[in-house]
């Protein structure tokens, strides 16, 4: 570790030398008049405070108004205040917007699978286009962010399907500056990091660049685990003038994990958040090598007319395979489970997922009047046509494995050896029309129009007895929306909000069943296809920019109804079923709530994020139609795997330096309150709070971090469920357990 960390700092150093050679035979010459330096990456800018927020949508986005006017809770955080706190991917970055939380996951690189919002899932969307269809996830960085936009509630504008949740979307980097930024990080775990910026300034003619990659390798605080990361991501671009261009740019993320995947436990009561945090008894030193990839290729072209018009064309293709290997107990193929003596059997499982997606939007934007109206108009097309599949193998060979003397070894030559169990495949088509007008009058914003949506998905099925026949969904929906705002000055306003969501579903529900093999369980003898899912969304909301717009506050309640609601079935099914994707189909659930943010800076020194949400989500409607001691009603249960409050805060204070060097000193909290289990009514998994602090030096060329996350080493569960009587009588604990104490120290240097 200390090794690595040494010659990075002497490639530092010599790069710098290198760099600056090279500008003196260039003879650039910089203008004296020039005090403050800024820094992109690392964002050093002297004695002025760093911006946190932004104002407006990105392009990728569509719909052209300021925030302070979007009738909806909208937050968009930089790239500088994910820096400041030392996150590295997007769950790090959720503390910045209310509300936002991350579910149940398997692994550590598929977070993006499980963003809640409001109590419902959340999608995610890069560039403004979806990065995937049905099964798996995709990988994300920092080092490819320039900054997020966490948009509440359903939004056609985005994408033609919508969760009422919201979408979380990343805007990846692009030419802006000239610039070379390199910094490397160390931390407890062997954690090392390094990334490097590179870029050149935007030319208004001709081409301009900009390349970002970083390496990150981390021991896991589980036993045996080790994740490395690997991202490289160019982006080209030319213009032919300032306001027609074009976008090529290649994302590449690839992780891989070493001696098993999974970061699930199952505890009883006995040992749940009792024994040491570190054992992992899904761990397997032989297991091959899991890998998660994600490729994304986009392609933009911008050209603007004039002042008030703009046709954007966008497509992109993500591919994102993965490979996850990871042990199980042999008897139930779950998360290992020992008998009354404390021994098991144990056998590799093995997920072998496929993700392809091609995007392509084309949409006009543009200003004009009619009298005394003035219209943003947004008319535009999007189509999307991907598959992705899922396949599951179990190994044939097993290996003893005894509770109170584990031996974690397992014979790389054979357990690799495997029988597949079954497979899924998704193949997928929906197009989209979309057309909004904002209608500005006197002090009055109206939004008006909608989308329409085809949704075709052909699914196959294949299990041991081979494949099933397919399965075909054919699904459509109009989605309107309507939102009025009023703006009594230029710096608050009021806004009343009406959107429809619209939720294509691929899975199946059960039907009926028969006692399976083991106790507590069940085999699934029929099924029938989900229904989609449909929504109605009213939000109420008040903004208001302080200190000429440094500080943004945002004040809103929220009422979605959602219909034909679909949540993971996870009662225990006999292994050959329980692959599968069944959903319980609840009929429809009632989201009340509402949302507090601040986020930005109440002076130069000092900044502010915090956030406040309380929702209230419950099953109001079933379909069970007679409910029965084995099979009751669920009318009135909460929403599973769903935080009933979320408080997070992060505060800054920048102390000046002689010169422009600067001490900046930060602390932030955590609480989740009432996390809902999935499989058990009323019942809540631990509440928690977590404490993080930082401290930081900067100069217009070198800044030096220190993060501290779960300050106090609080041990809770981060998501997760409670199940009875399987496999172990009493209750049984399925979660991730959240990370212990961390440190991270961080050397970035501006050349």
């Amino acid at each position: 570790m200390n090794k690595k960390f040494y010659l990075i700092l002497f490639l530092l150093i010599s790069i710098q030398q290198v760099y600056a050679q090279q500008e003196k035979r260039s003879k650039f010459v910089q203008d004296s008049t020039t005090k403050v330096r800024q820094l992109n990456e690392i964002h050093i800018d002297g004695q002025k405070a760093v911006k946190l927020k932004k104002d407006t949508l990105s392009n990728g986005l569509r719909m052209q108004v300021p925030l302070l006017q979007m009738p909806q809770n909208i937050i968009s955080i930089s790239s500088a205040l994910i820096q400041q706190q030392g996150g590295l991917q997007m769950k790090d970055m959720a503390r910045n917007a209310s509300g936002v939380y991350f579910g149940y996951n398997s692994s550590p690189f598929d977070n993006s699978a499980s963003i809640k919002v409001r109590g419902f899932n959340a999608s995610t969307t890069i560039n403004g286009m979806p990065n995937r269809l049905v099964l798996g996830a995709t990988l994300d960085d920092e080092a490819i962010i320039e900054s997020l936009e966490f948009v509440k509630g359903p939004a056609g504008f985005i994408s033609a399907l919508g969760e009422p949740g919201g979408t979380l979307n990343i805007v990846t980097k692009s030419p802006k500056e000239k610039l070379l930024n390199v910094m490397v990080t160390g931390g407890n775990y062997n954690f090392f990091r390094a990334t490097a910026d590179i870029g050149s300034a935007l030319k208004s003619k001709g081409f301009s660049y900009r390349f970002n990659t970083a390496f990150q390798h981390q021991d896991s605080y589980l036993n045996y685990m080790k994740t490395t990361k690997y991202v490289i991501a160019p982006v080209l671009q030319y213009n032919f003038s300032p306001g027609t261009f074009l976008i090529a740019e290649y994302n590449y993320i690839r992780g891989e994990i070493k001696n098993g995947s999974s970061i699930n436990k199952l505890r009883q009561d006995k040992d749940v958040l009792q024994d040491p945090i570190s054992l992992n008894f899904s761990a397997g030193i032989g297991l091959p090598l899991s890998v998660s990839q994600t490729h994304t290729f986009r392609f933009s072209a911008v050209h603007k007319f004039n002042e008030n018009w703009q046709l954007t064309s966008q497509s992109n293709f993500v591919k994102a395979p993965a490979n996850q290997w990871y042990m199980v107990s042999a008897n139930n193929r779950t998360s290992i489970s020992f008998n009354t003596q404390g021994k098991t059997n144990r056998i590799a499982s093995n997920s072998n997922i496929l993700g392809e997606t091609y995007n392509t939007n084309l949409f006009l934007s543009g200003k004009f009047k009619t009298g005394a109206l003035k219209h943003t108009l947004l008319i535009g097309s999007d189509y999307t046509t991907g598959k992705d599949s899922l396949s599951t193998y179990y190994g044939i060979n097993s290996f003893p494995f005894e509770r109170n003397n584990p031996i974690f070894y397992v014979d790389a030559n054979t357990v690799g050896i495997t029988k597949r169990s079954i497979r899924q495949e998704n193949h997928i088509h929906y197009s989209a029309a979309y057309f909004y007008d904002n209608i500005a009058f006197d002090k009055f914003l109206l939004t008006v129009g909608g989308r329409y949506t085809d949704y075709r998905n052909r699914n196959i099925l294949t299990t041991t007895k081979g494949p099933r026949t397919p399965d075909y969904y054919k699904q459509n929906a109009f989605s309107p929306r309507a939102a009025l705002s009023f703006m009594p000055d230029s710096t608050s306003s009021v806004y009343l909000l009406y959107d429809q969501s619209f939720v294509p579903k691929t899975g199946q529900v059960v039907t009926e069943t028969v006692d399976g093999p083991q106790v507590g369980q069940k085999t699934v003898t029929a099924s029938k296809p989900v229904e989609p899912e449909l929504g109605n969304n009213f939000e109420i909301g008040i903004k208001k920019n302080w200190f000429n717009g440094r500080l943004l506050t945002t004040v809103n309640g929220f009422h979605t109804v959602k219909r034909n609601v679909a949540a993971r079935d996870f009662r225990s099914y006999a292994a050959a079923a329980g692959a599968i994707a069944y959903y319980l189909q609840l009929g429809e659930v009632v989201s009340n709530g509402f949302e507090v943010d601040v986020i930005g800076n109440i002076t130069d020194r000092l900044s502010l994020i915090t956030n406040y949400t309380y929702v209230d989500a419950k099953i109001t409607k079933d379909n069970n139609l007679n409910p029965t001691a084995d099979d009751p009603s669920i009318v009135g249960q909460k929403m599973p795997d769903v935080p009933q409050q979320v408080f997070n805060t992060w505060l800054q204070y920048s102390i000046p330096l002689s010169g422009y060097h600067k001490i900046s000193i930060s602390a932030g909290q955590t609480t989740i309150n009432k996390l809902s289990a999935i499989s058990q009514r009323d019942t809540y998994l631990p509440n928690y709070t977590k404490f993080d602090a930082g401290l930081s030096f900067s100069s217009p060329k070198y800044m030096f971090r220190l993060i501290a996350d779960n300050l106090t080493n609080k041990r809770y569960m981060a998501s997760g469920d409670i199940t009875t009587d399987f496999p172990y009588a009493g209750n049984n604990y399925f979660f991730v357990e959240g990370e212990p104490f961390t440190i991270r120290l961080s050397l970035g240097v501006k050349f």
